[in-house]
Formats: structure tokens, C-alpha cells, sequence
């Protein structure tokens, strides 16, 4: 059901109130005055939407009622009716007073029917703008404080990692160093009993080191206490030895590498961050290849930029790391083991410091590439 509008209309008249309460008492709530202190008296115990009064009168005019009306209640739209051509009062009543309109004595029904109506539709328009305006004032704030939270989580979060990497630094050391001192103590004995062991340890330890290495890392990109340290480097060369480091992982899962290395000119950037990038793809290539399979490496030039591809042939990225790119501690067992999304996120982290971006995507043949632009 629609809203029934309040409308005031004060005037010294008595008979033009009733006339006027008798013509639009059924549409709307209808509240007559004699005098501009009336007027008042109801503006303070109803909610009026729209205010009609008449110019002249003995005691205020309609333009001062109007203009003392305006400061205490701005809401209700506000229109002049009179019977002279003031045009002082007019000017008065348009400039201060903020009228709607004006209407000539005597005005007849459709005619101020079709005022009232105008004047309400934009009215009505007013306040539901103030009310929109309202709410997306409390949603915008909502928003603040629920965004202000997330990045005290957040800092939270990575605040809890550095404790926790820097805590489990000194035992993974000591673990590492009596592994090895266990194999140099076996060697000499039958190894091969203990062989799966050592290899069961050595990965877990390599595994566990490499977690605290990326976590140590995006702490500090997070916290912004990693300053970029360029230096020229040939792209190539720095490829081809972070194939050689992950000899070892490749070799295990019978890996071969293609290469489309063009414009192999040198490069300006943090060479250890972007050695970090090169053999972050590679490792997550090899890890998700199937046995046997073949991984493309390409590097070129293309507008003042250098562009590298690790293309693979293997499962490709699961879907929750499609929809959730480069985001930190997401967590898919799709392919048999856990996930983080760690190795990404400072991927992401790495490339943005040096002003370039990432894209990842599956292939339509099977496997899935990343492209990297700086």
C-alpha cells in the first residue's frame, strides 16, 4: 500500500482551508493553519511532507514563514500561493525561502492538483536518495571496519608465521645436521637398509626448509622490509642453472626440457628474487608432470619487456587455485597432497615489486603454463 502524504497548507482565509481540506482530504493527510504560529505548533508534532501557504497574511508573510520554517524542518517541499503579481515576493521566495513553485489565486483543483503531485514525486525521490545515501553510508563503514579486521588478520597471520619460521629454523637445522652425520655414520655399513629412511627424512627436512624459506620471504614482502637489490644478469644462463639445481627432482620423474630462448640479452632486476620465480615454476612444472612428460621454457623480448613461459604437460592447476590465484594457505588435495599456495602468492609478490604481472592458466590439450611479464 502506498504512503499517504502529510500536507500543511496555512492561510487567514477560513474558507479557502476548507475548500481545500474538502478537495484532497481523501488522498491525503490534510493539516489547515489560520495563522503562521499554528503552522508552527503542527511542523512540531507531525511529520508534514509537503507545506502549502498563502503570501499574504497579517502577521508574517509566506515567504518569511517559509524562510523560518526552512531552518528548523529542510525536509517538506514548500510552494507559495498568492493572489498578487509580487515579483519581489517571488524572487524572495525562490531564492531564500526554496520554493517547489508558485500558484496564482484562485487556483483550481487540477491545476494544484497537478503541483501537489509534482511536488510530492520529487520529494518522495529526495528521501529515498537520503535514504540510499544513509545506508550506503553504514554499508561503506560496515565495509571499513570489516576491511580493517582482515588486514589486522592478516598482519596477524604473518606476524604468527615469522615466530613460528624463526622457532623452527634452529631445530630443521639440527635435524639436517644429524641426518647427514647418520648417513656418513652408515655408509660404511649395509646403506641400503636404512636407504628409504634417510630419503624419507631428507625430503621431509628439504620440504619443511623450503616451507620456512617462502613463509620467511612474504613475511617480509608483507611487511615491507625487503628492498630490492638490481643487478644485470643474463636471463639464460640463470635458466639453465635453475634446471641444473632441480636436476635431481626431473631426473627422478624421467623430465626433458625444450627451450625457446630468444633475445637472451641481459637483465636489470633483483636477480636472487627473480632465480627464486625461475625455479619456483619449474619445481611446480615437474612436480605436477606426468612421468615421462616434457616441459617448454620460453623467454623473449616483446616491447621493452621480457616475457617468461614455463609451459608443462601435466595435470594442470585444480580449480580452487584458478579462483583463487596467488593467494597465501589455500589448500586442495587434488593431486594427492597438500597445498598452500605459498609458492604463487610470492611468485605474485615477487613480479609486482618489480612492476610486472603473472598470469597462470590450463592448457585445452592437458597441462597447465605461466607467463611472466617484467
Amino acid at each position: 500500500m502506498s504512503k499517504k502524504y502529510s500536507i500543511l497548507y496555512v492561510d487567514d482565509e477560513i474558507s479557502n482551508l476548507h475548500i481545500f481540506k474538502n478537495t484532497f482530504r481523501r488522498n491525503y493527510n490534510i493539516y489547515t493553519a489560520e495563522t503562521a504560529q499554528e503552522g508552527l505548533r503542527i511542523l512540531d508534532q507531525e511529520k508534514i511532507d509537503l507545506i502549502l501557504t498563502d503570501q499574504r497574511m497579517p502577521e508574517i508573510s509566506g515567504v518569511e514563514f517559509l524562510k523560518s520554517v526552512m531552518v528548523k524542518y529542510p525536509q517538506p517541499y514548500r510552494i507559495l500561493i498568492t493572489a498578487y503579481t509580487d515579483f519581489e515576493a517571488l524572487k524572495d521566495a525562490v531564492n531564500e525561502a526554496k520554493i517547489f513553485q508558485y500558484i496564482q489565486k484562485p487556483w483550481e483543483e487540477k491545476e494544484i492538483q497537478h503541483v501537489i503531485d509534482s511536488a510530492l514525486d520529487m520529494y518522495r525521490l529526495k528521501q529515498k536518495n537520503i535514504e540510499l545515501t544513509e545506508k550506503l553510508k553504514e554499508s561503506n563503514e560496515e565495509l571499513i571496519r570489516i576491511n580493517q579486521e582482515l588486514i589486522e588478520l592478516d598482519r596477524l597471520k604473518f606476524q604468527f608465521l615469522n615466530i613460528i619460521s624463526h622457532e623452527l629454523r634452529t631445530p630443521l637445522n639440527g635435524l639436517i645436521g644429524a641426518t647427514t652425520l647418520f648417513k656418513m655414520k652408515f655408509r660404511d655399513e649395509d646403506f641400503t637398509k636404512y636407504e628409504e629412511l634417510f630419503y624419507i627424512l631428507e625430503t621431509s627436512s628439504k620440504r619443511l626448509e623450503h616451507f620456512l624459506l617462502l613463509t620467511e620471504r612474504i613475511t617480509a614482502f608483507k611487511a615491507k622490509r625487503y628492498q630490492l637489490q638490481p643487478d644485470v644478469f643474463h636471463i639464460g644462463d640463470l635458466i639453465h642453472e635453475s634446471v641444473k639445481a632441480l636436476q635431481d627432482k626431473s631426473l627422478k620423474k624421467n623430465i626433458s626440457f625444450l627451450y625457446d630462448l630468444k633475445d637472451e640479452g641481459n637483465c636489470y632486476a633483483d636477480k636472487e628474487l627473480i632465480e627464486v620465480c625461475i625455479k619456483e615454476l619449474i619445481d611446480n612444472a615437474i612436480k605436477y608432470s606426468h612421468q615421462g612428460g616434457t616441459i617448454l621454457i620460453r623467454s623473449f623480448c616483446r616491447e621493452k619487456k621480457r616475457i617468461f613461459e614455463v609451459i608443462d604437460q601435466g595435470q594442470g592447476f585444480p580449480d580452487i587455485v584458478l579462483k583463487h590465484k596467488y593467494k597465501a594457505f589455500i589448500t586442495s588435495d587434488e593431486f594427492g597432497e597438500l597445498g598452500t599456495g605459498l609458492d604463487l602468492a610470492l611468485i605474485n609478490l615477487i613480479v609486482e615489486a618489480h612492476e610486472g604481472n603473472i598470469d597462470i592458466c590450463n592448457n585445452p590439450g592437458g597441462g597447465a603454463t605461466v607467463r611472466i611479464v617484467f
